[in-house]
């Protein structure tokens, strides 16, 4: 145990480990002279540091050393919880539904649910049906099968009775038509062979919307991690399926709250942006209410559940994304509205046929191959399997408009921080001014930025560390301004740390006593941040930020994939902004962009008429992701930016969004070459059937089977390969 540093009321201090920090916080609370001090103790899995929180009394605060102290030999740790924070395997001594002996899958993740969970292969599904409806045809006596026909059609032939009386004359019309005309004509073998072809295209579409469904929802609700909660008084491990409302569930520093509740014990910083959109963590204690998918930053909570799984607010945020009816593909709803047209005209010929030949049976060969089933089916399947094949890349595609919109980008924004560079940025240099130190413009900038999670702050916060600085937390409340930099004050004196526009712009500081750091530092193409204490510059951090190793073969990639315009945007200054792109060889960037300048870019491009593709993945980006064409963050985003963008990377790799817009492109590319196999081998079939050389039962079979072709070539990116 080691006290950091102290003033009344507040102490820091390193616990050491899990069990150091429980063990200090029951000496604390039993502590006589502290009991109902209402101690706040929370603990930063990044700092590995602690706050301790008390009245501001001094000879309390020496008390509460003295305990912290005296935990130098912490006990063992607590068998019956360990390792609460870490991601260990379910064993099957904790987690029941594991089969002794077994290896688990994923952590927390049981190998029989995994099994429950797998979809059966539509290959059998297929065989099942075919297999089901001729066995029983076969066994059934013969005056039974008509009846038994006329039982399993009836919904068909209602669904299109019920369109006619709402005035509509649409593609469920069209197909109770065929079958009635089958059925009128006692042709129960092509009644029976429709029916049976149109179930198994519908069994095709359901099975790929089940699978993205699956696949999407996992993704967006990440590993079902085992949950820790109160029983008769002791914690137990559980998977978090078998969690219930009314559960203690315990959430313990670093991990993501499971359910919906109310805080019954602790108290806790809580990163709630993910659900609300607020960039910084909030207090949470006794009655305050929590939210699924938030994450504990710091501290330790007991929370009452009261929504869990499927009912939880994020359970339902993923349910409205992975269905994206309302925002499907502009090509999906095209197919609707001309599978719905073209049924007229199936009517019309059908009538035409019948005037000219007199014959029921060619006529109703028109009704019996039409157009408008397999386009109508078809097209979604292609859209949803693409959704699909791209989140097995590592890429969510949150609706199959965004996917089109994808395919169709011939102008793409790229913004550097972050996108292009690593997330991960480093100090290399600081250069103090005057009569300011290095390790006071380096402590007490990290002091400040210690508040934020940001990419910048964390780097200027790890130098902190490397070099054994304590940050005395001496200032007043921090004020972060969005793209600008942080605001406070130190010792009566108002502290500035941000970027050049924020410093020198805006609040006027001088930065001439450091004009040869700042031109070292811009020479080396580094990104500087300034600081100023008391309207006078204190120093300057020079910030590298490494280019993404992926970033120079996905730029070669994106270059071949024809695009008419490639733009680098950044806030950094010119020189930075000048390296990253001769270095990567973009031919167009911009430096020194603010969030509305990135907005008034994507609309001057749209503007020109070109599909814009935004990607990035900070706070100030995400005006401009929801305002381009198409939005894509990075998995290390600010949560708001993934919250507004419309394509996700949910793994490092860039080459993730060049992939799925090749398969953007080639799901475009199937869905019209399903229109012409269907037209052309449509067309055939009618002609046959009007001809007369071939029987109404084998156009059927024909018909119902190129839909079903059509279905499972616009599926084929999906389909189990073995």
């Amino acid at each position: 145990m080691l006290v950091n540093h102290q003033i009344p009321g507040r102490i820091r201090f390193t616990p050491g480990s899990a069990a150091a920090l429980e063990a200090a916080t029951r000496a604390l609370e039993a502590a006589p002279a502290l009991r109902g001090q209402a101690l706040d103790i929370t603990y930063s899995p990044r700092t590995r540091r602690a706050l301790l929180l008390l009245r501001a009394d001094e000879a309390l605060t020496a008390l509460a050393v003295d305990i912290l102290l005296a935990q130098a030999q912490p006990p063992a740790p607590d068998p019956g919880l360990p390792a609460l924070a870490e991601d260990a395997c379910c064993q099957p001594a904790v987690c029941r539904r594991t089969p002794p002996g077994a290896e688990c899958l994923l952590p927390g993740v049981c190998q029989a649910d995994r099994q429950r969970g797998a979809l059966e292969h539509p290959v059998l599904i297929i065989a099942r049906k075919v297999a089901n409806f001729y066995l029983r045809r076969l066994f059934m006596p013969m005056w039974l099968r008509p009846w038994w026909l006329a039982w399993q059609v009836a919904p068909l032939l209602l669904g299109g009775l019920r369109s006619l009386a709402r005035g509509r004359l649409d593609v469920a019309v069209l197909d109770a038509a065929a079958i009635g005309s089958s059925l009128a004509l006692r042709d129960f073998n092509t009644a029976g062979t429709i029916f049976l072809l149109l179930d198994i295209s519908e069994t095709l579409e359901e099975w790929t919307r089940e699978k993205s469904r699956g696949n999407i929802a996992a993704m967006l609700r990440g590993e079902d991690r085992p949950a820790w909660v109160l029983r008769q008084g002791q914690p137990v491990r559980i998977p978090a399926g078998e969690l219930q409302a009314g559960d203690l569930v315990i959430v313990k520093s670093g991990l993501a709250i499971p359910v919906d509740g109310v805080v019954a014990d602790g108290t806790a910083m809580v990163n709630q942006s993910s659900m609300t959109g607020e960039p910084l963590a909030v207090r949470k204690a006794v009655g305050h209410e929590v939210l699924a998918g938030t994450v504990v930053e710091e501290g330790d909570l007991t929370i009452l559940a009261e929504g869990v799984g499927d009912h939880t607010r994020l359970a339902q945020i993923a349910q409205v994304i992975t269905e994206s009816e309302s925002m499907r593909a502009e090509v999906h709803s095209q197919a609707v509205r001309m599978a719905d047209r073209i049924v007229p005209f199936s009517f019309i010929l059908a009538g035409l046929v019948f005037a000219v030949t007199r014959n029921v049976r060619q006529a109703a060969a028109v009704l019996l191959a039409d157009y408008s089933c397999a386009i109508k089916l078809s097209t979604p399947l292609a859209v949803r399997a693409a959704i699909l094949e791209a989140a097995r890349r590592g890429v969510l595609v949150k609706g199959g408009k965004h996917l089109e919109a994808l395919a169709r980008a011939d102008a793409i924004i790229l913004d550097k921080t972050g996108t292009l560079t690593q997330a991960r940025p480093s100090v290399v240099d600081v250069c103090p001014v005057g009569d300011y130190s290095r390790e006071y413009i380096l402590r007490h900038a990290a002091c400040l930025e210690e508040h934020f999670p940001h990419p910048v702050a964390e780097a200027v916060v790890r130098k902190a560390e490397e070099e054994g600085l304590d940050h005395r937390e001496r200032h007043a409340e921090v004020e972060y301004i969005l793209a600008h930099g942080i605001s406070s004050t130190l010792d009566g004196q108002r502290v500035l740390l941000g970027s050049r526009h924020f410093v020198h712009e805006d609040e006027g500081v001088d930065l001439d006593p450091a004009e040869e750091s700042i031109r070292r530092c811009a020479a080396s193409g580094h990104t500087a941040l300034y600081m100023a204490i008391g309207g006078q510059l204190a120093g300057v951090i020079c910030i590298e930020d490494p280019i993404h190793p992926d970033a120079p073969r996905f730029m070669r990639r994106l270059e071949n994939m024809g695009l008419s315009r490639i733009i680098m945007l950044t806030g950094d200054g010119e020189a930075s902004a000048r390296r990253v792109a001769e270095e990567l060889g973009i031919k167009e960037y911009r430096a020194g962009v603010l969030p509305t300048d990135k907005t008034a870019i994507v609309d001057e491009l749209r503007a020109a008429g070109l599909t814009v593709a935004m990607v990035g993945d900070g706070i100030n980006d995400s005006a401009a992701l929801t305002r381009a064409d198409v939005g894509v963050s990075m998995k290390h985003g600010a949560d708001i930016a993934r919250e507004a963008c419309d394509v996700l990377l949910t793994t490092p790799r860039l080459d993730g969004l060049l992939d799925t817009m090749a398969i953007a492109r080639r799901a475009m590319r199937r869905i019209r070459r399903n229109y012409g196999f269907i037209v052309g081998s449509n067309t055939l079939f009618i002609a046959l059937g009007v001809a007369g050389l071939i029987s109404p039962a084998l156009l059927a079979l024909l018909h119902n089977a190129g839909t079903v072709l059509t279905c499972a070539h616009s599926m084929r990116p999906v389909l189990p390969r073995h």
